[in-house]
């Protein structure tokens, strides 16, 4: 497939305005998700990925250019963005690293920070690379979403600033931290919550609970609603987090732990310390 020309890539200082935009992954989801969102800012898009004949369908659908190659889709690019799983991320990085050009930016959207941010100072030496997380699904719209940005250094927070105020345009929050940070708190919040999703719905395949759903309340449906929207994303992606989040078993030993003093409660019935509990938490959330 044809890509824009190859030019030397100006971004002036101070400024962030990509004319061209290419997306690395992108006939997944997420990459999707961008290449809508950067099409509508009035620039020039072009995937690529692992299937040529899936990217090209993607691309012709989306109104964008497929690349046959990750090199050809990252010439000339103003921003790449590498929309892969984490655990693919150093493969792509060391593929198109020594085609990188003068002044391209590079953005990693995985879901963790950490080791995808080494990765990004491992291969790219002599472009500015960030470790950028949107905290949203693909179906989500731009305006009042979360959008993390990780720098590490001077010249990755000065470029760090010129993209928070890009997508401060488009109505995003975007939220600065430490990839460390980042994560501890993936760990406590995101992974969690999948796994609070997952375990539960676990729970229902043994209990066979699907026989009871016709009659069910309406807080029994709306977790049945929070399951579904769980189990029904990307088994890929949240597996991944399950084991790649640094931590993440300290605070799911928490969540088993407190489950075990509830379970133990229940046991005994011992109503009245449940409700003491019960009101502890309701005093702690009217906090927040």
């Amino acid at each position: 497939m044809d890509v824009p020309m190859k030019h030397k890539v100006e971004i002036s200082k101070g400024t962030f305005n990509p004319r061209h935009v290419a997306i690395i992954g992108g006939y997944g989801l997420m990459g999707q998700w961008f290449s809508r969102f950067f099409s509508r800012k009035g620039c020039s898009v072009v995937i690529s990925g692992r299937s040529g004949s899936k990217c090209a369908r993607v691309a012709k659908k989306l109104g964008v250019q497929a690349a046959s190659s990750n090199k050809d889709a990252i010439k000339g690019a103003d921003l790449i963005v590498l929309s892969v799983m984490a655990d693919r991320l150093d493969g792509v990085l060391k593929e198109i690293s020594a085609h990188l050009e003068e002044g391209q930016r590079v953005i990693d959207i995985t879901s963790v920070k950490s080791v995808p941010v080494k990765l990004l100072h491992k291969y790219v030496r002599k472009n500015i690379a960030l470790g950028t997380h949107p905290m949203f699904g693909p179906s989500a719209q731009a305006k009042g979403q979360n959008f993390i940005l990780t720098p590490t250094s001077g010249k990755e927070r000065a470029f760090a600033n010129d993209l928070s105020a890009y997508l401060k345009r488009s109505g995003f929050n975007v939220i600065f931290m430490s990839p460390k940070k980042h994560d501890n708190m993936i760990g406590a919040m995101l992974s969690l919550t999948h796994y609070v999703g997952f375990v539960t719905g676990d729970t229902w395949r043994s209990l066979k609970i699907h026989k009871f759903m016709t009659t069910s309340s309406t807080s029994f449906r709306f977790l049945e609603s929070f399951v579904k929207s769980i189990v029904d994303a990307s088994p890929e992606l949240y597996s991944y987090l399950q084991v790649g989040v640094p931590n993440v078993h300290k605070v799911e030993n928490e969540f088993a732990r407190i489950s075990r003093e509830w379970a133990e409660l229940t046991r005994r019935k011992d109503r009245k310390r449940l409700k003491s509990r019960m009101y502890r938490i309701e005093r702690y959330l009217s906090r927040i």
